[in-house]
């Protein structure tokens, strides 16, 4: 059987297999367009592979528009691109064009060990001319690959395909199963894709343990390299505010309550909204390692902390800044019917990302308080996505710090605790009994500000591609190659 060095270089020899594997991906749009996280409409049933529920009588969101993603061609270049090599995948339908794909290398019986978790939806690109690059066309300028979906996440689509790939070439022997499911939805929750799975064929993603995005940004403080491990995710919600007014010719505006003039107060509120600040999680015990500084974080000093930080690691005060509040931030706003008639109605959309303890109730009366004693305004609180998170008290700490290290080439990198800030699929995984962890390593060079996840020109390095694969498959190796 191949030793692990002679795994680490056929990735290095398949590097440039990978990066074409992404730059397909991207080329292939699948745009997801819902704006909001709404549950499964409700199927009769249970498909199997390759099988499609009957399109639902109403597909729409609340908002009135149709959720499309257009995973399915994504989908399918990656189930072709496993079969090429003997890995079968199995396509699953959500709804129409909306498709997830599930492969497996098979070990010993009943005995699941690696999940490796993706999506293959984009967030849209509002306005193309921003770009300095096609944001479909998958371009590589300077040793980045440009791209809607580059960094969020078609790269570690790729690198978990070839890391699979790359495994089946080589023959390795397991001593249980190594999953990858890629799944469509994640940009708009995950009701047709990792929620979907979960609710309808569970089984396909129950593993011992899971790696998802979410963490693995190099921080450097001199010589030494610091990764986190996001073991948690802040919890998101949609809240919508409702506002009220009357109506009336635009002629006569005087004789007219308008709703877009009332909704200028509650902009104001929530822009001036100061939340609760905690430092309850585990990732601020280890500010010391981050950063030097050796004050104890409390509730009180944390921002004079960021304050300090922001000049000289201005990423990681923004990461501490996120990790100890609750967000909320007006992100749409909708109102009047026809330009001649004054609003009636105004509706502001707003995303909150909560801390772990603070459950839809606590964010409905937060801001139900932000905006007391303003008539005709009402709120409406949509969970999309509770918090959740899994212990860093784990085996699969031990296994991703020496697979980092396998893969960098470095046994002196540290490791803290970390916190997703953004929503990802590993909330629907652990409630099957996964430890899961958002963890996709970058290169130690690779500057991560330059990804601009959902931004104007969106891009990848090209060498973290090849280091997030090398990761993957000393991953594996550590979990569930067997090396009898």
């Amino acid at each position: 059987m191949a030793s692990l060095e002679e795994l680490l270089k056929m990735v290095d020899e398949a590097q440039q297999e990978g990066v074409e594997l992404t730059q397909a991906l991207v080329r292939i749009p699948s745009v997801n367009t819902g704006r909001n996280n709404e549950p499964p409409w409700p199927p009769s049933g249970k498909p199997g592979p390759g099988e499609s529920f009957a399109e639902p009588e109403v597909a729409y969101d609340k908002s009135g528009s149709v959720p499309t993603g257009d995973e399915l061609p994504a989908a399918e270049l990656i189930r072709d691109k496993l079969a090429a090599d003997g890995i079968e995948g199995a396509i699953y339908h959500s709804q129409e064009n909306r498709a997830s794909i599930v492969a497996n290398l098979r070990g010993q019986p009943g005995n699941a060990r690696l999940l490796m978790m993706s999506h293959i939806d984009v967030v849209p690109v509002e306005d193309a001319s921003q770009w300095t690059h096609d944001p479909f066309g998958g371009e590589i300028h300077d040793g980045r690959l440009y791209g809607r979906g580059s960094s969020d996440m078609k790269s570690t689509v790729a690198a978990e395909t070839m890391a699979m790939i790359i495994l089946k070439r080589a023959g390795v022997k397991l001593k249980g199963d190594l999953k990858l499911a890629i799944c469509a939805d994640e940009e708009s929750g995950g009701a047709y894709g990792f929620g979907w799975m979960a609710q309808h064929f569970p089984e396909t993603l129950e593993a011992e343990f899971a790696v998802n995005e979410g963490g693995g940004a190099p921080m450097k403080d001199g010589d030494r390299l610091i990764y986190p491990i996001n073991t948690g995710e802040k919890g998101r919600l949609e809240v919508r505010i409702h506002i009220t007014g009357r109506g009336f010719h635009a002629s006569q505006p005087w004789r007219a309550d308008n709703a877009i003039y009332k909704a200028e107060e509650v902009i104001r509120r929530i822009r001036t909204y100061q939340p609760e600040v905690s430092v309850d999680h585990e990732l601020f015990s280890s500010l010391e390692q981050l950063t030097g500084i050796t004050d104890k974080p409390t509730a009180l000093n944390i921002d004079e902390i960021i304050e300090q930080l922001t000049p000289t690691h201005e990423n990681l005060a923004s990461y501490l800044k996120a990790c100890s509040r609750m967000t909320l931030v007006a992100s749409m706003i909708q109102a009047g019917v026809k330009s001649n008639s004054v609003a009636e109605t105004c509706l502001i959309t707003c995303d909150v990302r909560s801390l772990p303890h603070q459950t839809t109730d606590y964010v409905q009366a937060e801001v139900e308080k932000l905006l007391e004693g303003l008539a005709g305004v009402r709120v409406e609180t949509i969970e999309t996505s509770p918090p959740s998170a899994s212990t860093f008290d784990s085996e699969l700490v031990d296994h991703v710090a020496k697979a980092t290290s396998l893969a960098i080439g470095r046994d002196d990198v540290e490791f803290v605790p970390g916190l997703t800030v953004g929503f990802t699929d590993s909330s629907f995984v652990r409630p099957l009994g996964n430890v899961a962890y958002g963890f996709m390593p970058s290169h130690p060079d690779s500057d991560t500000s330059k990804n601009g996840a959902h931004n104007i020109n969106e891009s990848m390095d090209v060498q973290s591609i090849n280091t997030i694969t090398r990761y993957l498959v000393a991953l594996a190796w550590e979990t569930v190659v067997d090396h009898g």
